[in-house]
């Protein structure tokens, strides 16, 4: 019976030691969420928070780990028109977003962001938009101001937008900024209405003036009528039977308030024929036919976007 005794002994000494002593590890406990029990409980948890109330996490960087390499993150700053009229939104990722912001464009005094949202319609094909200013917070560092912009944290009200309003089938109607001017005060974007199965076929441009406490956009609808006009009494030519175009540039390095453009003509093997370098006084609301024949421009370069680099 000594034996018994010993065996029951030990099993009972097994059972009382903690899993730890066998290298086991006890799963941790989940704490289940406590119920609401009465009616005014479930009143307050059901409030909805305003988005600006919402306490939403600050950028921070993947770190590394042993499974993963994540190299340190370096940012620059570097300006957004350069070279002039290079920059076009990439939104390749849009159909399985269905919603994306390209960029985020701050004036040269970081005070403002600029930026377009761009929609997917999957029903119609079909691709709108949206322009957005807004102000930073001028509490945090340059760098931080753009990495923690969350566009979500507030109901943003958009400046302009683009095909929204409208449903047809491969409609293409995007807006994208061109430039800040050099006194932070306007910015220049441009529309772009076309179709996803044959491209682009009108560029209209727009300003918006920044004011705390008048702030407005205006269409250079005069500007396209000024072009128009133009060829049609000095070149006895109806644009409006070709199709042509205008490449916004900027705003001029000696003229804050000139906009430059180009402007052309599609030919019948889709060759550009230039149809002169046009600007748009804004402060007369006159178009002016700059030249006639293509002549280096002295553009200026202002909005600055935070790039992520690794050395």
């Amino acid at each position: 019976m000594k034996p018994l005794c010993a065996v029951i002994f030990l099993v009972c000494l097994l059972i009382s030691l903690p899993c730890d002593a066998f290298g086991f590890k006890k799963k941790p406990q989940v704490q289940k969420e406590r119920m609401v029990q009465t009616k005014q409980e479930w009143l307050e948890k059901a409030k909805s928070v305003p988005l600006s109330d919402r306490e939403l996490p600050q950028f921070q960087p993947l770190k590394s780990d042993k499974k993963h390499f994540y190299p340190e993150p370096h940012y620059v700053f570097e300006k957004f028109n350069t070279p002039i009229a290079s920059r076009e939104v990439n939104i390749e990722d849009i159909k399985s977003k269905l919603a994306v912001i390209p960029y985020l464009i701050s004036d040269s005094k970081f005070n403002y962001v600029a930026y377009p949202r761009f929609y997917f319609q999957s029903e119609y094909n079909q691709i709108s938009s949206a322009f957005f200013v807004e102000k930073l917070d001028t509490a945090l560092n340059r760098k931080d101001r753009l990495l923690n912009y969350i566009h979500n944290q507030k109901t943003r009200v958009p400046v302009a937008q683009s095909g929204n309003d409208v449903l047809y089938k491969n409609l293409y109607s995007g807006l994208s900024l061109v430039d800040w001017s050099k006194d932070s005060k306007k910015v220049l974007f441009k529309e772009k209405i076309g179709s996803l199965l044959n491209g682009i076929y009108k560029t209209y441009m727009y300003v918006y003036f920044v004011d705390d406490d008048n702030p407005y956009t205006i269409k250079l609808d005069n500007f396209d009528n000024a072009i128009k006009k133009y060829f049609l009494e000095w070149q006895n030519i109806q644009i409006v039977k070709y199709r042509y175009d205008i490449t916004p540039l900027g705003f001029s390095a000696d003229n804050d308030d000139l906009i430059l453009a180009y402007c052309y003509a599609l030919g019948e093997n889709n060759e550009k024929v230039f149809l002169g370098l046009w600007g748009y006084n804004l402060t007369t609301c006159e178009s002016i036919l700059i030249s006639k024949i293509p002549i280096k421009v002295n553009v200026s370069s202002n909005g600055i976007f935070l790039k992520r680099v690794i050395d």
